[in-house]
């Protein structure tokens, strides 16, 4: 069994080479393409969830911070 590999620009040119594949007996099985989002093709999938983490441990931090300060104050105030 032979491995090929291909590298291409864009996601269309990626798809032509499987049709080409599939239309010389290359079974559909034996295909896999692997792909970024540099063309935006598959935008309504995206998150919102790094913005909102980012919120959340500014706020974290925050609180935290000002909890950590109280407990070393009141340790320094108990004899």
């Amino acid at each position: 069994m032979k491995t090929v590999t291909g590298l291409f620009d864009n996601y269309d040119d990626a798809a032509d080479a499987v049709r080409e594949l599939e239309a010389t007996g290359v079974p559909h099985a034996n295909i896999s393409i692997v792909a970024n989002n540099s063309d935006d093709w598959y935008e309504g999938d995206r998150s919102e969830a790094a913005e909102d983490a980012g919120a959340g441990a500014g706020i974290g931090a925050v609180i935290g911070g000002a909890g950590g300060l109280l407990t070393g104050l009141g340790a320094m105030a108990i004899p």
